[in-house]
């Protein structure tokens, strides 16, 4: 059977993440964090890696690397960032501002390319209707997915929130017959898990739990973590059997003791 355009997709921006050297990246950008103020929103990358990244409909199989994302960012904004470096760096040179905000943008595009990858394997994978905007994404809402006459929210709970994760009950408020639900997401191996699991007194299930996630979860070889089919096909039929009934927080470890196969 010929791949959809969706899965054809989804390959080529799986072929994208392969291509990220993270290791570099993680050893130029990790020991800098001189850029933590909160950005005014002129200077908001999210319209932008959208812009880039997000690519639902097919219309392009390319995906620019980081260095270029971010060169076209800076070019587009020199006059906010002029304002924001008078504010914050005065006596600063533009290399050590600029510097800063790539380590920054970074952070926030690792973060970003993970949802996008879950939302790429859920339309290739799935036939219920899934929704990403910039803009529900700065209200922390990773996606959203119609189920029944249930708007689901999806939130990609990693290891470490974005702070705008925290705005989730907003959309939960604004929404009525609606439901967040927080997907798990690590970067540890079942098997750094189980040894976790075994060797703990008082979080063994919460690490059990853990481990199972962990199962539906592909390590590239450059060390990107992506989603299996197997996870947004569970999702799925969990949503289907659970649409009408869903309200509120769904919280990760319901999401993994009930939607989710496996050991």
């Amino acid at each position: 059977m010929a791949p959809t355009q969706a899965q054809k997709v989804l390959e080529a921006f799986e072929d994208f993440l392969k291509s990220l050297d993270l290791e570099s990246y993680q050893e130029k950008y990790r020991p800098i964090k001189t850029v933590e103020q909160d950005l005014p929103r002129e200077l908001n990358p999210l319209p932008d890696l959208y812009d880039h990244y997000w690519k639902p409909n097919g219309n392009t199989l390319h995906f620019p690397d980081f260095e270029t994302f971010f060169d076209q960012w800076w070019e587009k904004r020199l006059r906010p960032l002029n304002e924001f470096i008078r504010k914050y760096f005065w006596g600063c040179s533009y290399e050590f501002v600029r510097l800063g905000l790539e380590a920054r943008l970074y952070r926030t595009a690792v973060s970003i390319w993970t949802q996008f990858h879950f939302c790429y394997r859920w339309n290739a994978s799935c036939q219920l209707r899934l929704t990403a905007t910039w803009e529900l994404d700065a209200q922390g809402i990773d996606a959203q997915i119609q189920a029944e006459d249930r708007l689901i929210g999806i939130q990609i709970k990693k290891e470490t929130y974005r702070s705008e994760a925290r705005e989730g009950n907003r959309f939960l408020r604004r929404r009525e017959h609606s439901a967040l639900l927080e997907v798990p997401y690590t970067l540890q191996s079942p098997e750094e898990l189980e040894r976790k699991a075994q060797r703990a007194r008082t979080r063994e299930e919460a690490y059990r739990l853990w481990v199972k996630i962990a199962h539906h979860l592909e390590r590239l070889p450059n060390g990107f973590v992506i989603f299996r089919e197997s996870y947004v096909k569970d999702l799925e039929n969990f949503l289907k059997q659970n649409a009408t009934t869903l309200s509120g927080l769904i919280p990760w470890d319901k999401v993994a003791r009930e939607a989710l196969t496996g050991p």
